[in-house]
């Protein structure tokens, strides 16, 4: 049977890291050498994505081609050959995809589709490539691409089945949010029915920032079967087998490709003649939505945390939802070693509270720390000369805590945690330098509702998260008798509203017409819209749905727009 070996080689890069990175592309590599034809890595491998500015700096640059260089005199010792992803400068700066084998660089491909939407600003750096790039193994034609590339449906693919390419391979650092895997898979099935060819998408894996990749990267057959798909959010190094029968076939039984005739460039042509053994792919499972969410916010978290050089991660918990879920994932992703938690009741704090507090750092076995403030909150009334418990008087709670917080982020190079949700930043429900400041915000993504659902989940595995907190109505505890809805709508409302504004680009008009009370709208967007200057102040948390707070939404603080 004629088949090609390609090996998905799905890591997690350091950005800025070259050494590290060039290591790790080598060791994946010769650990599959004797199986394989092809090593795929993914978009941007040795620089780690996004570099962002660092492409600005010329003596990056230059260390990158050293890297390069080093990689290229590696392969000496190997006999398959490797796509890597990095920038390379040559008179003008590329997002490129190299092919390296037997001690030579074999060729190079410039991206040719530069996104400079959501997250992405790539037309700041690159310049755009105009040439495809195709080569020969054996007789096996294939393409490649570089992330963007084959999401245009003009892109390169259609271009290189007309040429005979049977393999097509697209390297990616594809950030994750929800929904998107199953956009990504459904049209790269698509890719591969159209092209009557192999679809190979490698995906980068891991965090940065408050960006998230999520793996899963995809061999898809001519047919636009699923025969391979990797791990979510996890490394996976994996070689494949492609029989060529498959594609050989089917372009006998459908014509199309026949239709149309194009100049194909001229392809290098190389030989591989050891004999490799045929190995089968495998299709990881789906997760459903909470665990696939839980797994990205715990990952975010990790990367951030451990390539940070962090110590410890600290989390007031103030026996609320929002702690309680911070906490399991500061646990899950970083150890229960690594986590401690704060309790800092007021005179408003309930005996119900403080139950819950200690009962979650029991199950989850942290260290909890308690600081009452009472005495500093009563130090701050008499300077002064404040009777009343106003709007002023809450916030300052919680900026005492924050304090208290920073003080041990400093004291012991601990990481603060902050435990506020989309729901209360997107209508500033959330106290500036208080309750919203931290070094990281795990869940600065996740509306309120999903945190419920999240909380949930995690229970599921293990009920750590007192029963209590899914029942008792949200509150700051602030003044007494709060509950969260004294000031905003019920979330099961307010988070449709949101979601329907921000996500879904909706006016406000359009979302009264989909049957929601007007003055509801009204004063949902208008406490988003005077919220911004708390947002743009807040840490970064991990990205997780379509428009996230980070690098999607981009609103001036001064508008005067209401609609």
């Amino acid at each position: 049977m004629e088949f090609i070996n390609i090996t998905i080689a799905q890591l997690n890069f350091h950005v800025g890291d070259l050494e590290g990175n060039l290591k790790k592309i080598a060791d994946a590599w010769a650990s599959q050498d004797h199986l394989t034809h092809i090593v795929v890595f993914p978009e941007l491998a040795l620089t780690g994505y996004p570099p962002q500015d660092l492409l600005h700096s010329i003596g990056f640059l230059k260390e990158c081609k050293k890297k390069l260089e080093e990689l290229i005199e590696f392969s000496k010792r190997l006999n398959s050959l490797a796509v890597v992803g990095t920038p390379y400068y040559e008179g003008d700066l590329h997002n490129s995809l190299v092919l390296i084998g037997r001690g030579r660089l074999l060729g190079v491909y410039h991206k040719t589709f530069l996104p400079n939407y959501s997250v992405f600003d790539e037309k700041r750096y690159f310049r755009k490539g105009e040439k495809p790039f195709m080569i020969s193994l054996n007789g096996v034609k294939l393409g490649f691409s570089v992330c963007e590339d084959i999401w245009h449906p003009d892109g390169w693919e259609r271009f290189y089945a007309l040429c005979g390419a049977e393999v097509l391979i697209n390297i990616n650092a594809s950030p994750y949010y929800v929904g998107k895997y199953h956009f990504r898979e459904s049209f790269l099935k698509a890719r591969a029915q159209d092209n009557l060819a192999y679809v190979v998408y490698a995906n980068l894996v891991g965090g940065q920032d408050d960006l998230v990749f999520d793996g899963r990267s995809l061999i898809i057959d001519p047919e636009g079967r699923l025969i391979f798909r990797a791990s979510a959010f996890k490394e996976m190094v994996k070689t494949v087998s492609l029989p060529l029968e498959k594609v050989k076939s089917k372009r006998l039984m459908d014509l199309r490709l026949r239709e149309k005739r194009v100049d194909c460039p001229s392809f290098l042509e190389l030989q591989d003649e050891r004999a490799l053994p045929y190995l089968e792919g495998g299709v990881e499972r789906e997760l459903a939505e909470e665990e696939e969410i839980y797994r990205a916010l715990e990952l975010g978290l990790r990367d951030y945390f451990f390539k940070s050089g962090f110590k410890k991660a600290v989390v007031g918990i103030s026996g609320g939802i929002d702690s309680a879920l911070t906490a399991c994932l500061a646990v899950d992703a970083l150890g229960k070693e690594n986590v401690v938690g704060v309790f800092m009741p007021s005179p408003f704090t309930s005996e119900e509270s403080k139950k819950y507090a200690f009962e979650l750092a029991e199950n989850l076995g942290i260290e909890l720390l308690v600081y009452p403030i009472d005495e500093l909150f009563n130090t701050y009334r008499r300077l002064f000369e404040s009777e009343e418990i106003g709007l002023a008087e809450e916030n300052l709670q919680a900026r005492i805590r924050a304090n208290i917080l920073f003080y041990l982020s400093n004291k012991h190079h601990w990481l603060v945690l902050s435990t506020s949700n989309k729901s209360e930043s997107a209508v500033g429900y959330t106290t500036i330098y208080g309750d919203m400041a931290g070094g990281f915000a795990p869940i600065k993504d996740v509306y309120k509702t999903m945190v419920y659902r999240l909380a949930r989940y995690r229970n599921s595995i293990k009920p750590d998260i007192p029963e209590g907190l899914f029942v008792r109505p949200p509150t700051a505890e602030l003044k007494p008798n709060q509950t969260d809805q004294d000031t905003l709508p019920p979330y099961e409302l307010l988070d449709q509203i949101l979601s329907l504004y921000i996500e879904e680009g909706l006016s406000k008009e359009e979302i009264v017409r989909r049957g929601f009370d007007k003055a509801v709208v009204e004063k949902v967007l208008d406490m988003l819209r005077k919220a911004e200057y708390k947002r743009k102040q807040a840490p970064l948390g991990t990205k997780i749905t379509k428009r996230s707070f980070n690098g999607d939404w981009r609103m001036p603080v001064i508008n005067f727009w209401k609609g």
